[in-house]
């Protein structure tokens, strides 16, 4: 039986458990299990003693750890080292290497969803390890130009300096919500990656409410609720909007493909996957 995890803190709202199991459901594998492990920072170390002597055979990251756990890797995937943040690491033997499948997920979620990046200007709400897969993403695509929105100015300057190291030709500027609220009929995306929003707090908005155009897409990775906020408000403002539940389940099954080999991304249907979590979400 290979075992697989989830590690955070807290994990109470997580769909991933589900996730995995309708995977590997239409991979046809009965020898695989995927729990949630709640990890505090003062026992990730041990955990992952544990871990590299055959405790799982691989786990996903997420807040507060993604950073926290590149230290106790032996090695860690270029991209994952660039934006300083892994959600993936799989286990050869006793050696654990790090990736970030964050990447991926967002990548394919635009894809799926039509949205060019190169030549057009985006928004990234947020400068934390999302905000940093997004960043790379939308460097590697070329885009013309990205405003970094984030209370933390430091946040905000390692957000930028990811994004200039990946592509160095685009126009980065950090602005105020205010700043961004005055051009914002230029922006062709706005792509939220902080918690407002979510589950419980789900009267909260990291913009106003009358920021949108019907020009500009609004994506935000939160994907409980299906519809937050943000997005309720875009949409009744006519622009289109995309939430996070594509790029989870995306994020999810490259995570599977690095644990299991082989191309699982073409072996399973992305779309009957998506559609189970949101009746789950519901």
């Amino acid at each position: 039986m290979k075992r697989f995890a989830l590690l955070g803190e807290p994990l109470g709202h997580s769909m991933s458990p589900a996730l995995h199991k309708a995977i590997y459901r239409q991979l046809e594998i009965d020898d695989a299990s995927y729990r949630t492990v709640e990890l505090p920072q003062e026992r990730l170390k041990s955990f992952f003693t544990g871990f590299r002597v055959g405790g799982f055979d691989g786990v996903n990251v997420t807040t507060p750890h993604k950073s926290s756990v590149i230290d106790l890797l032996d090695e860690v995937d270029s991209k994952a080292q660039l934006l300083n943040a892994v959600n993936c690491v799989n286990r050869i033997g006793n050696k654990l290497i790090g990736y970030n499948t964050d990447l991926l997920g967002f990548a394919y979620s635009l894809q799926q969803n039509n949205v060019d990046i190169e030549g057009n200007k985006f928004a990234i709400l947020g400068a934390g390890g999302s905000a940093q897969a997004v960043g790379a993403v939308l460097a590697e695509g070329e885009a013309s130009k990205i405003s970094i929105v984030n209370r933390t100015p430091e946040r905000a300057e390692e957000l930028k300096t990811t994004i200039l190291s990946v592509n160095g030709e685009i126009d980065v500027e950090i602005v105020s919500a205010e700043d961004l609220a005055n051009s914002s009929s230029d922006l062709d995306c706005v792509i939220n990656t902080t918690s407002l929003g979510m589950n419980p707090n789900v009267k909260d908005s990291p913009l106003p409410s009358d920021f949108f155009t019907e020009n500009t897409l609004a994506f935000d990775l939160i994907y409980t609720p299906l519809e937050t906020k943000f997005l309720r408000e875009a949409k009744a403002q006519g622009a289109s909007v995309v939430n996070g539940v594509q790029m989870l389940v995306a994020q999810a099954v490259y995570s599977v493909e690095i644990w299991m080999g082989g191309n699982i991304v073409a072996h399973v249907d992305m779309n009957a996957l998506v559609r189970d979590l949101e009746k789950t979400i519901k």
